[in-house]
């Protein structure tokens, strides 16, 4: 009876052991089988590294951009704009001059008139007096001038208006008169114009002295009236017609005259004051017509 109890004890310790070691196996097998968990026992994670960068592909190598991005387009440079020599702003060019006012040159205001443009019997289409003086005007230049003799009596100096359309016929009695006084008519057109050669006849100019004066001289060049005038006459739209030079006088044909100022408007007039223009070099700009006498233009 001893001896059958010490055997069932000795069966029970080695079946017991027995189950240990089959548990320790089972265990064993289901750790190498089992996810780790993120709890609990995880070895570390390794540390993340950004991807490289991706190199751009180079220039015209053919190779397309990446998807979703865009190619900037290349920058095409702007052709320098070209100037036309037959042009006005490239006669000036040429000339040294910056670009001329963009007008109509065959507009009424800037009708050029001399020996070598005769207009004929022309008369303006109307014609006004000016100031109490009475001075006969083309219409379509009368508020200016106005303004113009305004503004100069506005500055404390006496202004008078001598001289402003003539007709074809008076012109004519006022050369004839030169040429009566024993002028040669080369002579004679030097100081008046012949009918139909005089920018009288336009009704766009006008004679302007301090006081009434008869004959007219250049020493009024020395009045203020006169160099408030030759000032000013531009913000009116007035240049002077025929300046003073050797080189001027040849272009006009004409001597020097500080009371004769003619309308132009105010572009023109602001161009050819400021670059000592004449009428006649102006027009150049416009037509391409030599200039006798300029050295600017092909005289």
């Amino acid at each position: 009876m001893g001896y059958q109890m010490k055997t069932n004890r000795v069966v029970r310790v080695i079946l017991g052991l027995i189950v240990l070691i089959l548990f320790g196996v089972y265990c064993y097998i289901r750790a190498s089988y089992t996810p780790f968990s993120d709890d609990i026992g995880a070895p570390p994670k390794p540390a993340q590294t950004a991807p490289p960068a991706e190199t751009a592909a180079p220039e015209n190598s053919g190779e397309a951009a990446p998807e979703g991005t865009e190619e900037t387009p290349a920058v095409e440079a702007t052709p320098e704009p070209t100037v036309d020599p037959n042009s006005p702003e490239g006669r000036a060019l040429a000339a040294g001059l910056p670009a001329p006012p963009d007008i109509d040159i065959n507009s009424w205001e800037y009708i050029l008139v001399s020996k070598a443009h005769e207009i004929g019997e022309y008369a303006p289409p109307e014609v006004v007096k000016v100031s109490s003086s009475g001075c006969p005007q083309d219409s379509r230049i009368a508020e200016a001038l106005q303004s113009f003799a305004d503004g100069c009596e506005a500055a404390g100096l006496p202004v008078y208006l001598s001289s402003g359309y003539r007709t074809y016929n008076e012109q004519y009695q006022n050369f004839q008169r030169k040429l009566n006084e024993g002028l040669s008519r080369e002579v004679a057109a030097t100081i008046v114009n012949p009918p139909g050669a005089s920018e009288h006849q336009t009704g766009l100019c006008c004679d302007i002295t301090d006081i009434y004066r008869n004959p007219k001289t250049q020493d009024l060049e020395n009045t203020e009236t006169f160099q408030w005038l030759y000032a000013h006459c531009a913000e009116y739209g007035f240049i002077l017609r025929y300046p003073k030079g050797e080189e001027a006088e040849a272009i006009t044909e004409n001597i020097y005259e500080p009371w004769h100022f003619r309308y132009v408007g105010t572009e023109a007039a602001a161009y050819i004051m400021e670059n000592n223009l004449t009428l006649e070099e102006f027009w150049y700009l416009y037509n391409g017509e030599p200039v006798p006498g300029s050295s600017r233009f092909g005289g």
